[in-house]
Protein backbone atom coordinates (compact mmCIF):
# COMPACT_ATOMS: atom_id res chain seq x y z
CA UNK A 1 0.00 0.00 0.00
CA UNK A 2 1.15 3.28 -1.22
CA UNK A 3 1.64 6.33 1.32
CA UNK A 4 1.95 10.01 1.02
CA UNK A 5 4.74 12.26 2.74
CA UNK A 6 3.75 15.52 4.77
CA UNK A 7 4.74 18.99 3.28
CA UNK A 8 7.29 19.23 6.32
CA UNK A 9 8.85 16.02 6.03
CA UNK A 10 8.57 16.34 2.17
CA UNK A 11 11.26 19.89 2.99
CA UNK A 12 13.35 17.88 5.62
CA UNK A 13 13.96 14.89 2.88
CA UNK A 14 15.23 17.72 0.95
CA UNK A 15 18.17 18.46 2.91
CA UNK A 16 18.66 15.43 4.53
CA UNK A 17 22.08 13.92 4.73
CA UNK A 18 22.97 9.70 4.36
CA UNK A 19 21.95 7.34 7.41
CA UNK A 20 18.94 6.06 8.49
CA UNK A 21 16.38 8.89 9.75
CA UNK A 22 13.43 8.73 11.67
CA UNK A 23 11.39 12.00 11.09
CA UNK A 24 8.01 13.05 13.21
CA UNK A 25 5.73 15.70 11.81
CA UNK A 26 5.59 18.31 14.63
CA UNK A 27 1.75 20.01 12.99
CA UNK A 28 0.81 16.81 12.59
CA UNK A 29 1.26 15.81 16.18
CA UNK A 30 -0.25 18.91 17.71
CA UNK A 31 -2.99 18.81 15.38
CA UNK A 32 -4.07 15.28 16.87
CA UNK A 33 -3.16 16.22 20.19
CA UNK A 34 -5.53 19.27 20.00
CA UNK A 35 -8.24 17.06 18.37
CA UNK A 36 -8.10 14.74 21.39
CA UNK A 37 -7.93 17.81 24.04
CA UNK A 38 -11.28 18.42 22.45
CA UNK A 39 -12.91 15.04 22.02
CA UNK A 40 -11.94 14.42 25.71
CA UNK A 41 -13.09 17.90 27.43
CA UNK A 42 -16.31 17.50 25.50
CA UNK A 43 -17.10 14.28 27.17
CA UNK A 44 -16.02 15.65 30.62
CA UNK A 45 -12.54 13.41 30.77
CA UNK A 46 -9.15 14.37 30.78
CA UNK A 47 -6.71 13.39 28.45
CA UNK A 48 -2.34 12.65 29.25
CA UNK A 49 0.01 11.51 26.81
CA UNK A 50 1.90 8.31 27.37
CA UNK A 51 5.64 9.83 27.26
CA UNK A 52 6.82 6.04 26.53
CA UNK A 53 5.09 6.27 23.27
CA UNK A 54 7.26 8.84 21.74
CA UNK A 55 9.57 10.28 24.58
CA UNK A 56 11.32 12.76 22.42
CA UNK A 57 11.45 16.90 24.40
CA UNK A 58 9.56 18.31 21.33
CA UNK A 59 6.89 15.51 21.40
CA UNK A 60 6.53 16.00 25.73
CA UNK A 61 6.94 19.63 25.01
CA UNK A 62 3.49 19.44 22.67
CA UNK A 63 2.03 17.08 24.73
CA UNK A 64 2.14 19.50 27.99
CA UNK A 65 1.40 22.78 26.41
CA UNK A 66 -1.56 21.02 24.49
CA UNK A 67 -3.10 18.13 26.91
CA UNK A 68 -3.93 17.37 30.66
CA UNK A 69 -0.56 16.15 31.00
CA UNK A 70 1.72 13.36 30.81
CA UNK A 71 2.20 9.71 31.99
CA UNK A 72 5.44 8.63 32.36
CA UNK A 73 7.40 4.99 33.13
CA UNK A 74 10.54 4.92 34.52
CA UNK A 75 13.14 7.45 36.51
CA UNK A 76 14.06 8.37 32.79
CA UNK A 77 10.85 10.12 32.10
CA UNK A 78 10.37 11.43 35.88
CA UNK A 79 13.88 13.26 35.23
CA UNK A 80 12.52 14.29 32.07
CA UNK A 81 9.90 16.44 33.46
CA UNK A 82 11.05 17.34 36.84
CA UNK A 83 11.66 21.13 35.27
CA UNK A 84 8.63 21.14 32.72
CA UNK A 85 5.84 23.88 33.43
CA UNK A 86 3.42 22.46 36.17
CA UNK A 87 0.89 19.79 35.16
CA UNK A 88 -0.40 16.26 35.94
CA UNK A 89 1.72 13.71 36.04
CA UNK A 90 1.02 10.01 36.53
CA UNK A 91 3.51 7.97 37.60
CA UNK A 92 3.52 4.02 36.51
CA UNK A 93 6.24 1.96 36.98
CA UNK A 94 6.62 -2.04 37.77
CA UNK A 95 10.16 -1.41 39.80
CA UNK A 96 10.75 -0.17 43.09
CA UNK A 97 9.18 3.21 43.90
CA UNK A 98 11.81 5.81 44.81
CA UNK A 99 10.42 8.43 46.75
CA UNK A 100 13.04 10.83 46.98
CA UNK A 101 12.00 11.22 43.10
CA UNK A 102 8.73 11.51 43.62
CA UNK A 103 8.97 14.21 45.86
CA UNK A 104 11.15 15.86 43.63
CA UNK A 105 8.54 15.64 40.93
CA UNK A 106 5.58 16.51 43.38
CA UNK A 107 7.32 19.44 44.34
CA UNK A 108 6.59 20.97 41.42
CA UNK A 109 3.60 18.92 39.59
CA UNK A 110 0.24 16.94 40.47
CA UNK A 111 2.09 13.15 41.01
CA UNK A 112 -0.32 10.51 40.60
CA UNK A 113 1.63 7.57 41.91
CA UNK A 114 0.35 4.31 40.37
CA UNK A 115 1.44 0.76 42.19
CA UNK A 116 0.83 -2.38 41.73
CA UNK A 117 2.23 -4.04 44.70
CA UNK A 118 2.15 -3.88 48.40
CA UNK A 119 5.49 -2.46 48.59
CA UNK A 120 5.72 0.37 46.17
CA UNK A 121 2.50 1.69 47.65
CA UNK A 122 3.68 2.12 51.29
CA UNK A 123 7.23 3.43 49.52
CA UNK A 124 4.42 6.09 47.56
CA UNK A 125 2.49 6.69 50.61
CA UNK A 126 5.46 8.16 52.68
CA UNK A 127 5.37 11.05 50.43
CA UNK A 128 2.84 13.42 51.80
CA UNK A 129 2.30 14.96 48.30
CA UNK A 130 1.35 12.55 45.63
CA UNK A 131 -1.69 10.75 45.16
CA UNK A 132 -2.29 7.33 45.29
CA UNK A 133 -3.77 5.09 42.64
CA UNK A 134 -3.33 1.05 41.87
CA UNK A 135 -3.12 -0.25 39.12
CA UNK A 136 -6.16 -3.02 38.01
CA UNK A 137 -5.56 -5.87 35.78
CA UNK A 138 -8.22 -5.72 33.04
CA UNK A 139 -8.33 -9.94 32.28
CA UNK A 140 -9.08 -10.29 36.23
CA UNK A 141 -11.31 -7.43 36.24
CA UNK A 142 -13.27 -8.76 33.00
CA UNK A 143 -12.19 -12.06 33.76
CA UNK A 144 -10.85 -12.13 29.83
CA UNK A 145 -8.18 -13.48 28.17
CA UNK A 146 -4.85 -10.95 28.11
CA UNK A 147 -3.20 -11.15 24.50
CA UNK A 148 0.78 -11.80 24.80
CA UNK A 149 -0.20 -12.43 29.12
CA UNK A 150 0.84 -15.50 31.23
CA UNK A 151 -0.91 -18.65 31.35
CA UNK A 152 -2.60 -19.48 34.57
CA UNK A 153 -6.45 -20.61 35.16
CA UNK A 154 -7.17 -21.68 31.90
CA UNK A 155 -6.61 -18.37 30.22
CA UNK A 156 -4.06 -16.17 29.54
CA UNK A 157 -3.52 -13.16 32.33
CA UNK A 158 -1.96 -9.72 32.00
CA UNK A 159 1.45 -9.38 33.76
CA UNK A 160 0.22 -6.16 35.04
CA UNK A 161 -1.60 -5.04 37.76
CA UNK A 162 -3.46 -6.81 40.53
CA UNK A 163 -6.81 -8.80 41.32
CA UNK A 164 -9.64 -6.36 42.00
CA UNK A 165 -9.80 -9.33 45.56
CA UNK A 166 -6.11 -7.76 46.37
CA UNK A 167 -7.58 -3.61 46.68
CA UNK A 168 -8.51 -4.01 50.56
CA UNK A 169 -5.30 -5.11 51.76
CA UNK A 170 -3.77 -2.58 49.73
CA UNK A 171 -6.55 -0.16 51.07
CA UNK A 172 -5.61 -0.53 54.41
CA UNK A 173 -1.84 -0.09 53.59
CA UNK A 174 -2.68 3.41 52.01
CA UNK A 175 -4.41 4.40 55.65
CA UNK A 176 -7.39 6.17 53.35
CA UNK A 177 -5.19 8.00 50.69
CA UNK A 178 -5.77 5.03 48.27
CA UNK A 179 -8.78 6.94 46.38
CA UNK A 180 -7.65 6.12 42.55
CA UNK A 181 -7.34 3.47 40.13
CA UNK A 182 -5.90 3.14 36.87
CA UNK A 183 -6.43 -0.06 33.99
CA UNK A 184 -4.18 -1.70 31.87
CA UNK A 185 -3.75 -5.01 29.62
CA UNK A 186 -6.75 -6.58 27.89
CA UNK A 187 -7.72 -6.81 24.32
CA UNK A 188 -7.36 -3.22 22.22
CA UNK A 189 -10.82 -1.77 22.95
CA UNK A 190 -12.20 -0.79 19.42
CA UNK A 191 -16.25 -0.71 20.56
CA UNK A 192 -18.12 1.91 22.84
CA UNK A 193 -19.78 -0.81 24.81
CA UNK A 194 -16.39 -2.53 25.84
CA UNK A 195 -15.11 1.03 27.09
CA UNK A 196 -18.04 1.48 29.20
CA UNK A 197 -17.97 -2.33 30.25
CA UNK A 198 -14.76 -1.78 31.49
CA UNK A 199 -14.95 1.72 33.36
CA UNK A 200 -18.36 -0.14 34.89
CA UNK A 201 -16.51 -2.76 36.16
CA UNK A 202 -13.38 -0.89 37.53
CA UNK A 203 -16.23 1.16 39.92
CA UNK A 204 -17.95 -1.94 40.83
CA UNK A 205 -14.55 -3.52 41.62
CA UNK A 206 -13.98 0.01 44.00
CA UNK A 207 -16.94 -0.25 45.67
CA UNK A 208 -16.85 -3.77 46.44
CA UNK A 209 -13.92 -3.17 47.91
CA UNK A 210 -15.44 -0.14 50.07
CA UNK A 211 -12.69 2.49 48.31
CA UNK A 212 -13.57 6.14 47.65
CA UNK A 213 -13.10 6.41 44.32
CA UNK A 214 -12.32 10.02 42.95
CA UNK A 215 -9.96 9.08 40.06
CA UNK A 216 -10.07 6.18 37.11
CA UNK A 217 -7.45 6.40 34.37
CA UNK A 218 -8.55 3.98 31.89
CA UNK A 219 -5.13 3.92 30.87
CA UNK A 220 -3.97 4.20 26.71
CA UNK A 221 -4.35 1.43 24.04
CA UNK A 222 -7.28 3.25 22.38
CA UNK A 223 -5.69 3.43 18.97
CA UNK A 224 -8.55 1.19 18.07
CA UNK A 225 -10.90 3.81 17.97
CA UNK A 226 -10.77 6.58 15.16
CA UNK A 227 -10.31 10.59 16.36
CA UNK A 228 -12.10 11.57 12.99
CA UNK A 229 -13.22 9.59 10.00
CA UNK A 230 -13.54 6.47 10.68
CA UNK A 231 -13.15 3.18 8.52
CA UNK A 232 -15.99 1.32 7.95
CA UNK A 233 -17.66 -0.86 11.67
CA UNK A 234 -14.79 1.44 13.62
CA UNK A 235 -16.20 3.27 16.31
CA UNK A 236 -15.39 7.16 16.92
CA UNK A 237 -13.20 7.78 20.29
CA UNK A 238 -16.06 10.61 20.97
CA UNK A 239 -18.59 8.01 20.93
CA UNK A 240 -16.04 5.38 23.35
CA UNK A 241 -15.89 8.47 25.94
CA UNK A 242 -19.79 9.18 25.94
CA UNK A 243 -20.30 5.99 26.63
CA UNK A 244 -17.41 5.37 29.41
CA UNK A 245 -18.29 8.42 30.99
CA UNK A 246 -21.65 7.77 31.48
CA UNK A 247 -20.82 4.61 33.22
CA UNK A 248 -18.66 6.39 35.52
CA UNK A 249 -20.62 8.76 38.40
CA UNK A 250 -20.23 12.35 37.47
CA UNK A 251 -18.03 13.02 40.84
CA UNK A 252 -15.03 10.69 39.42
CA UNK A 253 -12.37 12.21 37.86
CA UNK A 254 -12.27 10.38 34.31
CA UNK A 255 -8.95 10.18 32.57
CA UNK A 256 -7.42 8.09 29.26
CA UNK A 257 -3.93 8.28 28.36
CA UNK A 258 -2.93 7.62 24.84
CA UNK A 259 0.19 7.60 22.83
CA UNK A 260 0.38 5.48 19.58
CA UNK A 261 -3.32 7.10 18.38
CA UNK A 262 -1.12 10.89 18.64
CA UNK A 263 1.32 9.88 16.36
CA UNK A 264 -0.83 8.19 13.58
CA UNK A 265 0.13 9.73 10.45
CA UNK A 266 3.43 11.93 11.64
CA UNK A 267 5.66 9.22 11.63
CA UNK A 268 8.23 8.53 8.72
CA UNK A 269 11.91 7.16 8.13
CA UNK A 270 14.04 7.38 5.55
CA UNK A 271 17.17 5.13 4.39
CA UNK A 272 19.01 3.98 1.10
CA UNK A 273 19.29 0.90 -0.54
CA UNK A 274 22.59 -1.34 0.34
CA UNK A 275 21.67 -4.27 -1.61
CA UNK A 276 19.11 -5.20 -4.35
CA UNK A 277 19.11 -9.17 -4.97
CA UNK A 278 16.18 -11.09 -6.54
CA UNK A 279 14.90 -14.28 -4.44
CA UNK A 280 12.64 -16.66 -5.26
CA UNK A 281 11.41 -14.35 -8.09
CA UNK A 282 10.53 -11.62 -6.14
CA UNK A 283 12.50 -8.05 -6.36
CA UNK A 284 14.41 -7.86 -3.00
CA UNK A 285 16.45 -4.01 -1.13
CA UNK A 286 17.96 -4.84 1.56
CA UNK A 287 18.10 -0.76 3.63
CA UNK A 288 20.18 0.86 6.20
CA UNK A 289 17.15 1.10 7.94
CA UNK A 290 16.21 -1.92 10.34
CA UNK A 291 12.96 -3.03 11.60
CA UNK A 292 14.72 -4.52 14.32
CA UNK A 293 16.59 -1.43 15.10
CA UNK A 294 14.75 1.52 13.99
CA UNK A 295 11.53 0.16 13.12
CA UNK A 296 9.79 -1.23 16.54
CA UNK A 297 6.02 -0.97 16.94
CA UNK A 298 5.60 -0.22 13.85
CA UNK A 299 3.83 -1.30 10.60
CA UNK A 300 5.81 0.93 7.63
CA UNK A 301 4.37 1.40 4.49
CA UNK A 302 6.66 2.17 1.65
CA UNK A 303 6.23 5.48 0.05
CA UNK A 304 6.18 5.28 -3.84
CA UNK A 305 3.51 5.72 -7.02
CA UNK A 306 0.78 2.77 -6.79
CA UNK A 307 1.12 0.42 -9.87
CA UNK A 308 -1.94 0.15 -12.14
CA UNK A 309 -4.10 -2.59 -11.29
CA UNK A 310 -2.60 -5.70 -12.13
CA UNK A 311 1.05 -4.20 -13.09
CA UNK A 312 3.17 -4.49 -9.59
CA UNK A 313 6.02 -5.82 -8.73
CA UNK A 314 6.53 -7.63 -5.68
CA UNK A 315 9.03 -5.73 -3.45
CA UNK A 316 10.68 -7.27 -0.12
CA UNK A 317 11.96 -4.48 1.90
CA UNK A 318 14.75 -5.69 4.69
CA UNK A 319 17.00 -4.23 7.54
CA UNK A 320 20.38 -4.63 7.39
CA UNK A 321 20.86 -6.60 10.30
CA UNK A 322 21.99 -10.17 10.20
CA UNK A 323 18.63 -11.69 11.50
CA UNK A 324 16.45 -13.81 9.18
CA UNK A 325 13.49 -11.68 10.98
CA UNK A 326 14.53 -8.21 9.70
CA UNK A 327 11.53 -7.51 7.03
CA UNK A 328 10.90 -4.44 6.99
CA UNK A 329 7.68 -4.06 4.63
CA UNK A 330 6.06 -5.72 1.47
CA UNK A 331 4.77 -3.45 -1.38
CA UNK A 332 3.66 -3.53 -4.85
CA UNK A 333 5.48 -1.17 -7.24
CA UNK A 334 5.53 -0.19 -11.27
CA UNK A 335 7.77 -2.60 -12.64
CA UNK A 336 10.10 0.69 -13.40
CA UNK A 337 10.09 2.14 -9.76
CA UNK A 338 12.01 -0.93 -8.19
CA UNK A 339 14.49 1.81 -6.11
CA UNK A 340 18.40 0.70 -7.07
CA UNK A 341 21.62 0.73 -5.04
CA UNK A 342 22.00 3.77 -3.37
CA UNK A 343 18.47 5.06 -4.17
CA UNK A 344 16.71 6.67 -1.34
CA UNK A 345 13.39 4.81 0.60
CA UNK A 346 11.12 6.34 2.33
CA UNK A 347 8.52 4.57 4.69
CA UNK A 348 5.35 5.62 6.70
CA UNK A 349 3.44 4.79 9.06
CA UNK A 350 5.71 4.75 11.70
CA UNK A 351 5.03 4.84 15.10
CA UNK A 352 6.50 6.57 17.98
CA UNK A 353 8.10 4.11 19.82
CA UNK A 354 10.72 3.80 17.28
CA UNK A 355 12.20 6.60 18.40
CA UNK A 356 11.65 5.09 21.37
CA UNK A 357 13.22 1.64 20.95
CA UNK A 358 16.10 3.53 18.47
CA UNK A 359 19.25 1.49 18.95
CA UNK A 360 22.28 0.36 16.65
CA UNK A 361 23.28 -3.41 16.47
CA UNK A 362 26.45 -5.11 14.55
CA UNK A 363 27.14 -1.93 12.21
CA UNK A 364 24.00 -0.65 11.49
CA UNK A 365 23.95 2.84 13.48
CA UNK A 366 21.35 4.28 15.22
CA UNK A 367 18.83 6.35 13.42
CA UNK A 368 18.60 10.03 13.58
CA UNK A 369 15.69 11.58 14.98
CA UNK A 370 14.24 14.44 14.07
CA UNK A 371 10.81 16.86 14.81
CA UNK A 372 10.55 18.58 12.05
Amino acid sequence: MSAALTPAVTRALAGLVDGPTLLFDRDVVRARMTRLRAIAHAADVQALFAAKSCPLPEILALAGATLDGIDVAGPDEQAALVAAPPMTISVTWPGDVVPAALAVLAARHRVIAVCETAAQLAAAATVPAVELAVRLAVSALLDEDAPGGLRGGGGHVSRFGVDPAELPALRAIAGGRLRALHLHGGPLATSAARLARLAAAAVAAAAAAELPLDRLDLGGSLHGFALDAPTAGQATLADALTAARAAVPATVELVIEPGRLLLDGAGFAAGRVLAARTIAGRAVRVLSLSRLCHLRWSSPRLVAPPPRAGQGTALSLLGATCCEDDVIADAQVPPDALPAVGDRVVLAAVSGYAAAWNRGFAGVPAARVLVV
